[in-house]
């Protein structure tokens, strides 16, 4: 089941697991996507073929409900409140697990993940940043997060050391932190990354108290 609905000055996309009751409590995934993604045109989303909605849109199972908005500016960053206040919101519907929410982005929406992560650290129990950056400097915001970051290695848009700098920096203050690095993938590893069953595995190992 997938809807369409809207938040503030922005829409988004819910898809609810097959085994969906509106009496359980289920994991949540948020998705952040790339600037492709971006516009005043929702199906975009809905329609993706990338990300977790491309898989379910390919017939995957995924045991989570998934909330993705669009951003309807040039950049993520330009709409924080209201991403901020997006996040609060969906993660405080009564048929979502509190213990069991995660971040993820591919690209733009990548660095976002990095971004929004620092400023609602107690709220995830885990994030899932693909082909973005963040700010070493600041890493310490994110310190006991656990992180999974996937990158292209040709990577000629977003360097793959973005990812590599963030990754070393969590690891020096004691981050529970993998990175996969796709030698020959380049501004595409979301591709490989999202069809990976053991990414989601992965994620839903790790609960907040």
């Amino acid at each position: 089941m997938k809807e369409i609905c809207h938040f503030k000055t922005i829409d988004y996309v819910i898809c609810f697991p097959d085994d969906y009751s509106p009496d359980k409590k289920y994991p949540l995934l948020i998705y952040l996507h790339g600037a492709g993604s971006r516009g005043g045109d929702i199906s975009i989303v809905s329609d993706a073929v990338t990300g977790p909605i491309g898989e379910i849109n390919r017939g995957h199972k995924l045991p989570f409900i998934i909330a993705a908005p669009q951003c309807n500016v040039k950049m993520w960053f330009e709409i924080s409140e209201t991403v901020l206040g997006f996040i609060d919101m969906v993660a405080a519907r009564p048929d979502v697990d509190r213990t069991r929410v995660y971040l993820s982005g591919t690209s733009m929406g990548g660095y976002a993940c990095w971004y929004f992560a620092m400023f609602r650290a107690d709220l995830f129990a885990a994030i899932l940043p693909v082909c973005g950056g963040g700010l070493p400097a600041f890493a310490s915001y994110l310190k006991g997060l656990p992180v999974w970051a996937h990158h292209g290695a040709l990577d000629n848009v977003v360097d793959v050391n973005e990812s590599l700098a963030m990754v070393r920096q969590l690891r020096r203050l004691g981050s529970e932190v993998r990175l996969t690095i796709y030698p020959d993938r380049e501004h595409d590893s979301w591709v490989p990354a999202f069809a990976d069953p053991e990414v989601y595995t992965w994620l839903l190992t790790h609960r907040r108290d």
